[in-house]
Formats: C-alpha cells, structure tokens, sequence
C-alpha cells in the first residue's frame, strides 16, 4: 500500500482502510500512539464518544469523527445507544488541506453534517474499491471515490454550519421545480416564495450551495436542455427558443454561443442527429 503512494493518480489522497460496523454494541478502540493514517468516522445512528487531546467528546448521529494521523486517542459506542459507523482511513499530501478545510483539530475532532443517501452510496464505494483487491486499477476507483466522497463532506460541512439543516432540501425543490418550468420567465421572488424564504436569504443559500445565482442557474439549466434537443431532435431553433422561454430566437442564439463559442446551429452540425 505503501509504494501506492507513488503513483502519480494516487499521492494526493488514498483510503487504506474502510468499514461499515452497524449498532457497534461494545464498541471500543484504543491506539496509545494513535494510528498512521487520519481516522474518519461518520456517524449515521446512535451514538459514540472520543477521547482525544486531554478531553471526551461525545459523538452523536449524522456527525463526523476526525482523528488526525499520529494522534493518540480511544473511541467507543455508548453502551445504551451505540452507534452505527461508516468509517475509512486516508493517507495523501492533500488530508491536512482537507482537514484544514474541514475545521478539524485535536482538539475540535468532531463536525456536524446532516444525513444524506449520496453520502452513504459514497462511503459504500470507497469500501467496495478496497474490498475487490489492491491493484493499482482498484485503488484508483477507491481513491477517486474517495475524493468525491470528500468534497461531499466538506460541502455538508458548510451548508450545516450555515445553520440551515434543511438548506439542500430547499434548493433543491426549487431547482427541480426550475427543471419543470424551462419555457416560464421565473423570478427570484417565486422561487423563494416556493420554498419560503425571503429573496435575499434564498439567494444566498442557492449561491452557497450551487455555486450560482438562480437565475444563472437557471440559465445554465435551459442550456443544457437546449443541447440536449439539439443533438436529438430535429427541432427548429426557434421552436427550441420557444420551449426554454426565449422570446427571441436570436437572443437565445446569442445566449447558447457565450456558454458554449458555438451558434446552436453549429451545434447541431456538430454533434446532431
């Protein structure tokens, strides 16, 4: 495993070691002189409690354990509620970034995320990876999950800590009424009404969480949309502009060619059907 870490896909971040221990009745590690690799534990049930650094910490459902490497500690499921983990090692030069990243220390080992299903698809991936073997082409799989499964984590991270346990729901209801209503001219103020929140605080969650504006996103959604028409119908451009909510074929043409330095026609020459 070790000599992994000289392959040039595998260096930045590679997982060692991953498991799934379900209602983890007795549960209890001790390492005097911590472990070589950075521990993550995420708590999907129940509860766990660390000692770390002089201090205990309690560990509860939808939060992260973080041990860093080196880092003398013991770990355990509380006896009347024990916790159900998903958990993997990592070695790489990018885990302290991600630990910078992630507010992580000796002494604050713990972070609150939120549940997720993708978050638990992800941890079953990095498990899988490493169960099918250690060949370059299975750590490889592993290790990419893993940076997937990590930039996950981080963006949770920051969408709890923003105080709104519910802010991925809520974008995301909004964005998938978008996704139904392509061709209407939609306004912040109705999708922030949909999801009730004030313009400003919606806007600014759907920028934390997506990276855009609404109506950028939005935009970038019809374009989409528009691709995908163009490369398997045979649509009119102006009937494409129509459905999308362009009231001018032409300011539609000229929106597709500043996303994409191509016309939709030129599109469609390339890449239609």
């Amino acid at each position: 495993m070790a000599s992994a870490l000289h392959y040039p896909l595998l260096k930045q971040l590679l997982p060692t070691d991953a498991g799934y221990y379900p209602k983890a009745k007795g549960h209890v590690c001790v390492r005097e002189r911590g472990c070589p690799e950075a521990i993550f534990i995420y708590c999907a049930e129940g509860n766990g409690w660390c000692e770390i650094a002089g201090r205990k910490h309690e560990v509860t459902r939808n939060q992260l354990l973080v041990v860093p490497a080196s880092t003398p500690h013991v770990y355990g499921a509380k006896k009347k509620t024990p916790w159900t983990i998903h958990w993997f090692h990592a070695v790489g030069s990018n885990v302290p970034i991600y630990l910078e990243r992630l507010g992580v220390t000796a002494e604050k080992p713990v972070v609150p995320l939120g549940g997720d299903v993708q978050l638990f698809s992800l941890f079953e991936d990095v498990l899988e990876g490493l169960e099918h073997g250690f060949t370059i082409t299975h750590l490889i799989y592993a290790a990419h999950s893993l940076t997937h499964l990590m930039g996950l984590i981080l963006r949770y991270k920051d969408e709890f800590g923003y105080g709104e346990t519910s802010v991925r729901e809520r974008v995301g209801e909004s964005i998938e009424f978008m996704k139904g209503h392509l061709r209407e001219p939609l306004k912040i103020a109705t999708l922030a009404a949909l999801v009730n929140l004030s313009r400003s605080h919606y806007t600014n969650l759907f920028k934390r969480v997506s990276g855009y504006a609404p109506l950028s996103y939005l935009n970038h959604l019809r374009m989409q949309r528009a691709v995908q028409l163009l490369n398997t119908t045979d649509l009119s451009i102006k009937r494409i502009s129509d459905q999308l909510g362009f009231s001018d074929q032409f300011y539609f043409s000229r929106a597709f060619r500043k996303m994409h330095n191509h016309s939709p026609s030129e599109h469609r020459r390339r890449y239609g059907v």
